[in-house]
């Protein structure tokens, strides 16, 4: 039976007017449990870092526990 995990991003997109096109977005993704960061100039860059934290969280099988409490 496999396990279920929940991860969170913040993903924060910069829209230029005039662009349409999905590939000339950019912006800032955030891994909220770690608070890692990452630029990115296209969504390809984006999904490259959400599959590595994801990928980086189910090596560390982070629990509940393991995370930062919601608010400082």
């Amino acid at each position: 039976m496999s396990q279920r995990r929940t991860e969170a991003f913040l993903l924060r997109l910069v829209l230029e007017d005039e662009t349409q096109d999905p590939e000339q977005w950019h912006g800032r993704v955030q891994h909220v449990a770690s608070g890692d960061e990452q630029v990115f100039r296209t969504l390809q860059e984006a999904l490259t870092f959400i599959r590595y934290r994801c990928a980086q969280s189910k090596e560390r099988n982070t629990t509940l526990y393991d995370l930062p409490p919601p608010f400082p």
